[in-house]
């Protein structure tokens, strides 16, 4: 059991572990919405095993040893994972062509999916093996599958600057090929699989020890897709660096003119770097020269909205912080109009180290100014953890683009565009201070500004707000939104009018509301249901419990011009239409779409196909759909509680990928020591059996009446002490919840063959299936009431199981 044990612990690692790098690498060579859609649908595939288990189970006895058939399906599964890589490679798919339903990139889809699915087929057939034949030792088993899960979890964060997730999947098939070695009772078997998994193990690792260069220390995906010239610059060999940092993969790029391209996960995002000789006073007169305005705006800024605030400021020794400091415009900017100081703020590591170091003299130095202070973190986070105020804050797109580092691939968290946010800044700005934003949907952003300033008792919202914007006919993706803390002048106004020129206008203006778009209302804080249905985009103040500030599309429509009686601008309107034309499905709902109708589908294959073809489903035996159903609730269960808790506890911990790892790690040991804890108080379907779902309820319901407290008293405290409440706080409802999946398979061990397998399917299933719901409700009734669901489903389950123990106690009699 001991052998066992430590086989299914390393192949749980290696199935998370492969899962997470499989995300990252679709998040780079396609999009973090359709990694989301490619990795759900391959783990339909999980628990497909199942069902092919319970149509043909494995048998333990027969010719071949049970401990080698484990061994075979082991060597099989590190295989398959290790052909991944090459055969993606080699795979002649255009992501565009499959979008116009091209019929060979279609085919090449569907064997890109294959080959993505076997590996996890492979894993569900090795656990649904494991689980059925050794059912009376579920607790323990249960324990080492959670335990090595969540190690898979974790490993991968301290391993992907190192090796990448290419590199970390070849790791994951040389570990399975050393399990294979260990399970394997044939002598020769174990020494040439142990030899080949150290070998491939080592593999990633050596050709990151010994590369001559920045941009070959990886195993890498070729691009799929080309995501603002990202494999363009790859393929005419002008990437200078690549780095997997933990949140984004970086690759800088050299454009004309000596500029630098920092791609952020392949191109979903990007900043650039500006040559720069530091010399800030020459800078400065060239701004305010109009004959070199605009030549020294594009070559230095890229765009004239980066500067505004800051010279407003101008020679007041202002006190700045930038929120996603980047490629160093916005510092450059603070500097130039004389700031006394900067805090810099960036999420991405690597991005600080190319700014500071690897570009340094490109850039003027900026980073390395005395006045200057560098911060790897996020922003909510970085302004929870200082007392200083500031005269200037400010946000320029800054936003993160990795799946895993939100927190939720199914649909973006915006937690830096909630009013929660907003009042977190306004309390760090002084009486007079300034905060500038640049992101689109400028009438959302203002609703939600105004929800935080009606909060904190302030009122005349509407004369501390100015939009600058492109006019009527041309999309502008970034307006600037300026609200200043005391009212605006109109001096002021009429200075920020002389930087524009072009195209741009004032869109909002505080002393003009007749030609401004938006009415009062907008501004008040609190919209009409009235209102809000007329609009047609989502323009409802985004909160922290429903922080998905871009779900903005109500119906499936094409919008092609402004309409200012409705309330809607030019630029939103060609951000809701850019997305769906030539397109069944908008772009941005395609992934839930085609998510759900292929959960529709596998429901019917998980239901359907086991209940009239397998021994199981055929032969009579009590309460056989109970116990379905019962193993369904507990994989849409557990799967809604863990995703809203990753979302929820993002406003405490704040970095996203701290939330990310100390959540699942969390709940995964927690659940694990639940499962051993619970055989060793002896819970069985005979006795105690209702202690897991009533400590299950108990503590949800504990978690969503006490957390605004417990949040707001441990928000004060550094960054590891706020991990480790928020792990303490999780504790009770992962522990409870580890219970119910051993209680069950106890319960239908006694019954025909192939019900376990079967159980194990349904639960795979519903976890996928959970897992789509979570998203979809939240987005709109906002994670306290989706908690409030993943409790009620506990409370299904206690009372299916109910009736399930009546057959364990017939079986066993």
């Amino acid at each position: 059991m001991r052998i066992l044990s430590i086989g299914l612990f390393c192949i749980a690692l290696t199935t998370l572990m492969a899962e997470l790098a499989l995300m990252r690498v679709f998040d780079v060579i396609w999009y973090s919405n359709k990694a989301y859609m490619i990795i759900t649908m391959v783990m339909f595939c999980f628990g497909l095993a199942g069902v092919y288990q319970t149509l043909w189970p494995m048998k333990k006895e027969g010719r071949i040893h049970m401990q080698d058939k484990l061994a075979l399906l082991t060597f099989l599964f590190g295989l398959s994972i290790l052909v991944i890589m090459p055969i993606l490679n080699n795979l002649p798919l255009n992501f565009h062509n499959i979008q116009v339903g091209s019929t060979k990139d279609i085919g090449y889809f569907l064997l890109m999916y294959l080959v993505l699915a076997l590996p996890f087929f492979l894993s569900g057939m090795l656990f649904t093996a494991i689980f059925s034949w050794y059912s009376k030792n579920i607790q323990r088993l249960y324990f080492w599958d959670l335990f090595g899960a969540a190690l898979g979890c974790l490993i991968l964060i301290p391993f992907l600057p190192h090796i990448g997730p290419a590199g970390a999947l070849i790791v994951g098939g040389g570990l399975c090929w050393l399990t294979a070695a260990l399970l394997t009772r044939q002598r020769l078997a174990k020494l040439l699989l142990t030899g080949l998994g150290i070998g491939i193990v080592a593999l990633p690792f050596i050709k990151s020890w010994t590369a001559e260069g920045p941009i070959d220390r990886y195993f890498e995906f070729k691009h799929h897709i080309s995501k603002r010239a990202v494999l363009e610059g790859i393929q005419a060999e002008r990437l200078e660096y690549s780095y997997w940092d933990p949140i984004s993969k970086i690759d800088i790029i050299r454009q004309a003119g000596e500029v630098r391209h920092i791609a952020y996960d392949g191109g979903t995002q990007s900043t650039f770097i500006y040559p720069f000789d530091g010399d800030h006073e020459a800078l400065r007169a060239n701004l305010t020269n109009h004959e070199t305005l605009s030549q020294t705006t594009r070559q230095h800024f890229g765009g004239q909205n980066v500067y505004l605030s800051h010279s407003l400021k101008k020679d007041t020794n202002a006190d700045v912080l930038i929120i996603g400091s980047a490629g160093g415009q916005e510092t450059k900017a603070a500097l130039a109009f004389g700031a006394g100081s900067v805090d810099a703020v960036e999420m991405v590591g690597y991005v600080i180290t190319a700014g500071k170091e690897l570009y340094h003299e490109l850039n003027g130095n900026i980073f390395n100014h005395p006045k200057v202070t560098t911060h790897k973190d996020e922003g909510r986070s970085f302004l929870r953890s200082t007392d200083k105020k500031y005269d200037i804050i400010q946000i320029y797109s800054n936003h993160t683009s990795s799946s895993i580092a939100a927190g939720s691939g199914a649909m973006s968290t915006t937690y830096l565009q909630t009013a929660e946010a907003y009042m977190e800044f306004f309390q760090r700005l002084k009486e007079d201070g300034l905060l500038q934003i640049n992101h689109h949907i400028y009438p959302r952003m203002i609703t939600t500004a105004a929800k935080a300033w009606k909060d904190m008792g302030f009122s005349d919202f509407r004369r501390h707000v100015l939009v600058f914007q492109a006019k009527d006919g041309v999309q502008d993706n970034l307006p600037t939104l300026l609200i200043r803390m005391s009212p605006w002048t109109q001096e002021e106004v009429a200075e920020l009018e002389t930087w524009f020129w072009g195209h741009t206008s004032i869109v909002e203006h505080p002393y003009k509301p007749e030609e401004s778009m938006l009415s009062d209302e907008f501004y008040s804080g609190s919209m009409s249901q009235e209102t809000l249905n007329l609009v047609p985009y989502r323009v409802k103040a985004a909160t922290d419990n429903r922080p998905y500030f871009n779900f903005l599309r109500k119906k499936w429509e094409l919008y092609r011009s402004s309409h200012p009686e409705l309330f809607m601008d030019y630029s939103t309107a060609a951000h809701l239409s850019v997305q769906y034309i030539n397109r069944a499905i908008p772009n941005e709902l395609e992934h839930l779409v085609v998510t759900s109708t292929a959960a529709l589908f596998f429901a019917l294959i998980f239901i359907l196909v086991p209940l009239f073809l397998s021994k199981a489903g055929r032969v009579q035996w009590p309460y056989k759909l109970t116990s379905m159903g019962y193993f369904s609730c507990l994989g849409a269960g557990f799967i809604i509680v863990e995703l809203v808790f990753i979302q929820i506890f993002m406003k405490l911990i704040g970095f996203p990928l701290h939330t990310y790892s100390s959540i699942i790690l969390a709940m995964l040991i927690a659940a694990a020591l639940g499962s051993l804890v619970s055989e060793y108080l002896k819970i069985s379907p005979k006795q105690r059996w209702w202690i897991p779902f009533v400590g299950t309820v108990v503590s949800i319901a504990v978690f969503i009446a006490f957390y605004p407290v417990y949040f707001k008293y441990f928000l004060a405290f550094s960054i590891w002490y706020r991990v480790l409440a928020s792990v303490i706080f999780i504790f009770p409802a992962g522990f409870f919840m580890g219970m119910c999946f051993p209680l069950g398979i106890l319960a239908v061990s006694k019954q025909p063959e192939g019900a376990v397998a079967w159980a194990w399917g349904m639960n795979g299933l519903f976890t996928v299936i959970g897992g789509i719901s979570s998203v979809i409700i939240s987005i709109y009734l906002g994670f306290n009431a989706t908690l409030i669901l993943g409790a009620s489903i506990y409370i299904l389950a206690f009372f299916l199981f109910k009736r399930m123990k009546e057959m364990y106690s017939g079986a066993t009699a």
